[in-house]
């Protein structure tokens, strides 16, 4: 299960240091995206093991979703989605379809920091912050993206309820506020450890050297496997 998770995100990271994450033709471009879109319902598919059967939903299991899954958004945030602004005005829909995906990815990863959180388990609080910190990032540059391409309108406001591994609604609710429209929702959670409010993002210097920091820990990552 993690051999593939991390194929996962060392695949998007391929894809973007090969010729197509570098495209600026518009049938290139679209292959391209027709990569991620497939690399992000894999990732769906595999988050949807643990989410959809209890025996699945393991500590260790739930971790390296975590782990690898947060990779995953790092990659997508310093690579892909500067490839969306570029290609945003000839694959809009395609684009959208693809950000749905990764919400619902994200939306699960938000449940399993909660659920870390609520049974006390070190490894997972251990990975939650740097997971956090993708989470955050993610959901600002797509708000920067719709609003550069004047697609704010596709995002309204909503409460959703904080749930479990599987979806279901906990009892002891607290309000998650989202941005949601009929397939792109940016959530963002409001608890005492999660502040995702656009006002107390970093400057863009900031954002920029995160994802550079981000990205380059990734690579390293695969140089060391490499070796």
């Amino acid at each position: 299960y993690s051999i593939i998770l991390q194929y996962l995100q060392r695949e998007l990271l391929y894809l973007f240091d090969s010729s197509l994450g570098k495209a600026r033709d518009r049938n290139a471009a679209a292959k391209t995206i027709d990569c991620v879109a497939q690399l992000a319902n894999l990732l769906q598919t595999l988050f949807n093991l643990t989410r959809n059967n209890e025996i699945l939903a393991k500590k260790a299991f739930l971790l390296q979703e975590l782990k690898w899954g947060s990779r995953f958004l790092e990659i997508f945030v310093a690579k892909v989605i500067p490839f969306f602004h570029i290609h945003f005005q000839h694959h809009q829909e395609n684009i959208l379809d693809v950000i749905k995906l990764v919400q619902r990815c994200v939306r699960q990863l938000y449940h399993i920091i909660s659920h870390g959180k609520r049974e006390k388990d070190a490894n997972l609080a251990k990975e939650a912050p740097r997971a956090k910190k993708s989470l955050e990032m993610f959901i600002h540059k797509i708000k920067s993206l719709l609003k550069k391409n004047n697609c704010m309108s596709a995002m309204t406001a909503k409460i959703l309820k904080l749930k479990g591994i599987n979806g279901a609604t906990m009892q002891d609710n607290r309000d998650i506020t989202c941005d949601d429209n009929d397939g792109v929702e940016i959530e963002e959670v409001v608890d005492e450890e999660v502040d995702v409010e656009g006002d107390d993002f970093e400057s863009d210097d900031g954002e920029n050297s995160a994802e550079a920091e981000a990205t380059g820990e990734s690579e390293n990552e695969y140089e060391t496997d490499g070796e």
